[in-house]
């Protein structure tokens, strides 16, 4: 299904309708194919739609937990990957292959899809001719998490039928547990993902807790929020999500990738919002170097020429070092707060491709 979008192309949209009519999730395609071959062929899903801009998490469902996909999607392991360890059974991929693609890669991509995440593989496909340059291979399929096929249609309009057995998930992870073997000291997967903040959210901060309403990005493993007392205008803080972690050594690699990551998102906000191209970035790591707050948390804020009145922009160190120790400081209000915060939202919500 394609959705027009009132800034430009339409999405190719799936759409996930539960029993009783309702919509109860949708994702839009990540991958667009895109081929010129002068002479040859040329199909260019860029000219025709956009690609979507989120990672979606798998949906609970009465047959299991579906992560979803869209065709062309199906050529990129890693977002199978990522519904997987987001706790997907199933993985759903509505196609269009063409005949040519379809003979040689359509089985091989389900099957190894399904092996490797040990989800059942659900994939119903289009069929026949689209016009005189254009066909579509069919075969809809279904494929255990071991990698067999347990049904499938032929490239005719046909229906099929499986049964999907989360007992057999089960086994086949526990008889094959390859997501406890791989070496994450070596290598690891990073998703860019952006996580719904409710207001009513509280986030452990060291002894202190951060009201939702305060927060303006949360990410798979930290959250962005403002500053109760700024040292000047767009001075916000980034910090994990997980408690007890006080020392930046204190982090895995997927946090510390997560972090640094989200730092950059918002450092470059910060820096249009404000009309600069400098900003401190900083982490105080441990009570000597000015760490007042037992949590690791990075401070970014956006600079200008002469935002101290002058003379050395180091100066910051010093102020940074002390701010936190003058209790009598004026500190802003919640309201005032949570303004800044739903103004940093809307710039996100407005620039998904950060």
């Amino acid at each position: 299904m394609f959705f027009k979008q009132t800034d430009g192309l339409p999405l190719n949209t799936y759409l996930l309708i539960d029993s009783s009519g309702q919509t109860r999730a949708s994702y839009d395609k990540l991958h667009l194919f895109d081929l010129d071959l002068p002479g040859k062929v040329r199909l260019m899903e860029s000219e025709f739609s956009r690609r979507g801009k989120e990672l979606h998490l798998p949906v609970d469902t009465p047959i299991g937990r579906l992560g979803m996909g869209i065709c062309y999607d199906l050529r990129f392991a890693e977002l199978s990957l990522f519904n997987r360890l987001r706790g997907a059974q199933i993985l759903s991929f509505p196609s269009s292959f063409t005949v040519t693609t379809g003979l040689a890669h359509w089985e091989a991509l389900l099957r190894a899809r399904a092996i490797e995440t040990q989800c059942y593989i659900v994939a119903p496909a289009q069929t026949g001719k689209h016009n005189d340059k254009r066909s579509s291979y069919g075969h809809s399929m279904v494929v255990d998490p071991w990698g067999a096929i347990i049904a499938q249609c032929s490239e005719r309009e046909d229906l099929c039928f499986a049964e999907l057995d989360l007992d057999y998930v089960d086994e086949v992870r526990r008889n094959q547990p390859v997501f406890e073997h791989r070496r994450s000291d070596l290598y690891s997967l990073y998703f860019n993902e952006k996580r719904e903040i409710n207001d009513s959210d509280l986030f452990h901060f060291g002894h202190l807790k951060i009201d939702g309403s305060q927060c303006f990005y949360k990410s798979a493993h930290c959250y962005a929020f403002v500053n109760l007392m700024p040292l000047l205008p767009g001075h916000v803080l980034i910090s994990p999500l997980k408690e007890g972690l006080k020392r930046l050594t204190d982090l895995n690699d997927q946090t510390t990738a997560d972090l640094f990551i989200l730092t950059k998102k918002v450092e470059k906000m910060l820096c249009q919002i404000y009309q600069t191209n400098c900003a401190t970035v900083c982490v105080q790591d441990g009570e000597h170097a000015g760490q007042t707050v037992e949590h690791v948390h990075v401070h970014i804020i956006p600079r200008k020429e002469g935002d101290f009145g002058g003379g050395d922009p180091d100066q910051i160190y010093s102020k940074l070092q002390n701010h936190d120790a003058k209790l009598n400081k004026e500190k802003r209000s919640p309201k005032e707060m949570a303004e800044e915060a739903i103004f940093y939202r809307k710039w996100f919500e407005e620039n998904l491709e950060v």
